[in-house]
């Protein structure tokens, strides 16, 4: 090949290579245009995730979260979640997703990723090794519904389980404790009988009647906290209900029971409920059962009443008060996603005044 000729192909070869860069360039800045923009932790989030290694964790698992599956099919909202943690010597990841069905119901993204860390690494390194869990959504908002609180209360290290929502609207990272979201009993105001906003008859038919209820139920698997539960609707009727326990663990909440007798009445308003505990103690509300309360709660409030009293009563003439709204902070309620709907519903429904 003559001199022109090396040249020639020199000069082919280094205008190939110039295309091929170019090409490779602009692939990379599209992609880089293309690609979302990096999390961003809040100020305050900052100052709870202080360990790098937590960090880097906390953005694998919502890289992770965005792509988890769900069948939201009634609500169409999605609830995608994961946690990171390292377990024998390795990263691991694990998804968890929501999905609804029928009447409605539904596993929640909560339940559904903590009992996937359960069947994959076993319960001892649900509670040992899950620090956190990471939720995915367009826009951060309520806490978990009162079910998924008591799962977490049972099945983690709850006091140091950090609650974390990447927000893709902004690509924030807000991080809170889940210990904010749990409010002990011990912790309801300990009150005297003339403080509750109940006449001194009405208190103790009400007290009356939550003992009676204690008295039955089903407590075959139920061991040392079961309890009775009456309300007194804004009409002046009385409902009672006790728990109830079944071989499919398909547990019946007493406040849930009783909130269900006065909606088949159409009697939508309650003032107060009151709660019994066994053997004189103090009783234990489950926050799936707190959850029923709210949801009853703010039908009050759509009808511009006041908020459902809770009373705990340990037999002994002793009272702590508070109400759903402060046993269960930052929850939700149909309330919140259809308001409308709501007031159609209690002006077409209720009877009780």
């Amino acid at each position: 090949m003559n001199r022109f000729g090396n040249k020639a192909s020199t000069r082919v070869f280094l205008l190939a290579g110039a295309v091929l860069l170019a090409g490779l360039f602009a692939g990379i800045w599209k992609l880089r245009a293309d690609s979302p923009p990096n999390w961003k932790f809040t100020k305050e989030s900052e100052a709870l995730v202080t360990d790098a290694k937590l960090r880097d964790e906390i953005l694998e698992a919502l890289a992770a979260a965005e792509k988890a599956g769900t069948d939201p099919r009634i609500t169409h909202f999605n609830v995608r979640v994961a946690t990171a943690f390292e377990k024998d010597g390795k990263e691991r990841v694990v998804v968890g997703g929501n999905t609804e069905y029928e009447i409605p119901e539904g596993i929640h993204g909560e339940t559904s990723v903590l009992n996937h860390v359960t069947a994959l690494y076993g319960a001892d390194a649900t509670r040992r090794d899950v620090r956190f869990l990471a939720f995915f959504a367009k826009q951060c908002g309520a806490s978990s519904c009162g079910d998924c609180r008591d799962y977490q209360l049972a099945t983690t290290d709850w006091e140091r389980l950090l609650f974390v929502c990447g927000q893709s609207s902004d690509r924030t990272v807000k991080v809170t404790r889940f210990a904010d979201q749990v409010v002990c009993e011990r912790n309801f105001p300990e009150v005297e009988a003339t403080k509750i906003p109940l006449a001194p008859d009405e208190l103790r038919r009400l007290v009356q009647s939550a003992e009676e209820a204690r008295r039955g139920g089903v407590t075959l698997f139920t061991k040392g906290r079961h309890s009775g539960a009456a309300a007194l609707s804004f009409a002046g009727k009385t409902y009672r209900a006790a728990g109830a326990d079944d071989a499919a663990f398909h547990y019946r909440y007493p406040i849930g029971g009783l909130l269900q007798q006065a909606m088949t009445e159409r009697d939508y308003f309650l003032r107060a409920i009151v709660v019994s505990g066994e053997n004189g103690e103090w009783p234990v509300v489950n926050y799936r059962d707190r959850q029923y309360g709210y949801e009853a709660s703010s039908f009050n409030h759509a009808a511009g009443k006041g908020p459902i009293v809770l009373v705990l009563s340990n037999g002994r003439g002793q009272f702590r008060m508070t109400t759903f709204e402060s046993a269960l902070p930052n929850a939700f309620s149909t309330a919140d996603f259809m308001p409308e709907a709501l007031k159609t519903f209690l002006a077409s429904h209720a009877t009780g005044k």
